[in-house]
């Protein structure tokens, strides 16, 4: 608890350390982990010396694009070759979600553990959460117990499934009384869908709203601020790398923790420009024991071409757009996001709790609807002319359902590739 404690501090007043220092710390911290993974770390030994690096010589700021990329579906392949314990010390484990459908499970030491607990917690204490205060939090796998120090009044937090009725959670709210909600989007939505329909607010009304783990679509972002009468703020991270980047309270972007990660956005095999959309590769700068160096999340995004007002040091993020892979694929072979097509659908949150639009084939489209009320044809009609005004060459089949089943994760995705 203690160094959990001095790290956070630690993290804090980097938030105060001009740009140009953050950025020789983290030149510095890189040069560090690739010779520590290029010397002890089989994987990383011998991936650095087929590309013929020579780490003794590494100089980060001079050779960070001539490191190849990894993935999990390389680190998970490597199992034990990917990871380094020094001695016979004893490791934390850490299971992803696998919602990729690669699930993976790697181990960090203890030190780096207390480093990721501070921060995983930084997000949310920078835009309001107290020590004090009460969480209740909406998650695949929920804890049956609360910790020690929950138990005696710091970090109090009860998890609940994200698939739990809203009407149980909204019992729970009122009976609890928490001060902050966090979770999934789409089960947080469930939750204000609930308070709106049957005009039951939570009581008291949530003082924080967090969302996680999932795109935040607009729509959601609107109906959530709407229900429970507070800002929303957006935080961004993976279980491989822990919180990478989070909003501050002008939702303009995401700043991203340039002391615990390296954060760069590729095109076409360079770095983009500020503006520029690209994939998010990111390397972990304080796990030695499972290095996650340069380490392509499939993820899209870009940097903005200006600082945030709020005067943070940290770089800020823009464009998220979910997976590079969870894009439609178009007759031509190219790809495109669908963020425009599923702000179309954003337009009937009267006629629809929940909608995931499955590509089957490049002309070939299945819209799965949880419907708020009955819909009648012409209801039926619009939502597949939403999707075919941004796609006019493919077939939709609408389906309704009662219900669209999350990923192993707990997470709904909003488009899905089939």
């Amino acid at each position: 608890m203690i160094t959990r404690a001095r790290y956070l501090r630690q993290m804090l007043r980097n938030e105060t350390r001009d740009r140009e220092r953050l950025r020789a710390a983290q030149f510095a911290a890189l040069e560090r982990l690739v010779r520590h993974a290029g010397t002890h770390v089989p994987f990383y030994r011998d991936l650095y010396r087929s590309h013929g690096i020579d780490v003794a010589k590494f100089n980060a700021q001079r050779d960070v694009l001539t490191l190849p990329f990894t993935s999990k579906h390389q680190l998970r392949h490597a199992g034990s070759r990917a990871q380094w314990l020094r001695g016979n010390r004893t490791g934390v484990k850490i299971s992803t979600s696998g919602s990729t459908g690669e699930p993976f499970v790697f181990m960090i030491d203890h030190d780096y553990d207390q480093w990721r607990k501070a921060q995983y917690l930084r997000p949310y204490l920078r835009a309001g959460r107290r020590f004090g205060h009460k969480v209740l939090r909406l998650m695949a796998f929920p804890r049956s117990h609360r910790s020690l120090l929950s138990r005696v009044g710091l970090l109090r937090e009860w998890q609940f499934n994200c698939a739990t009725p809203a009407f149980e959670l909204h019992s729970q709210w009122c009976k609890l009384a928490p001060d902050v909600l966090q979770g999934y989007p789409s089960a947080l939505r469930s939750l204000a869908q609930f308070c709106l329909e049957r005009g039951r607010p939570l009581d008291p009304a949530p003082r924080l709203v967090f969302s996680d783990s999932e795109l935040l679509m607009p729509d959601t972002r609107a109906l959530l601020e709407k229900a429970f009468g507070t800002v929303v703020v957006d935080i961004f991270g993976t279980y491989e790398t822990d919180n990478i980047a989070w909003q501050c309270a002008r939702n303009d972007g995401y700043h991203v923790a340039t002391d615990c990660v390296l954060l760069e956005i590729i095109r076409d095999g360079r770095p983009a420009e500020a503006g520029e959309q690209g994939e998010m590769v990111v390397t972990v700068l304080s796990n030695w024991t499972t290095p996650f160096i340069r380490y392509n999340l499939h993820d899209l995004g870009q940097f903005a071409t200006q600082p945030c007002p709020c005067g943070s040091p940290f770089p800020v993020l823009t464009g998220l757009v979910g997976r590079a892979d969870d894009l439609i694929e178009l007759d031509d072979g190219s790809s495109r996001t669908p963020m425009d097509v599923l702000g179309r659908l954003d337009r009937y949150t009267d006629l629809v709790h929940h909608y995931q639009l499955r590509q089957l084939s490049t002309r070939q489209f299945e819209l799965l609807i949880v419907p708020a009320r009955p819909l009648g044809d012409a209801d039926a009609a619009n939502l597949v002319a939403a999707v075919q005004a941004s796609l006019p060459s493919v077939t939709v089949d609408l389906k309704l359902v009662d219900s669209i089943a999350p990923q192993k994760s707990g997470k709904r995705l909003a488009f899905v590739r089939v």
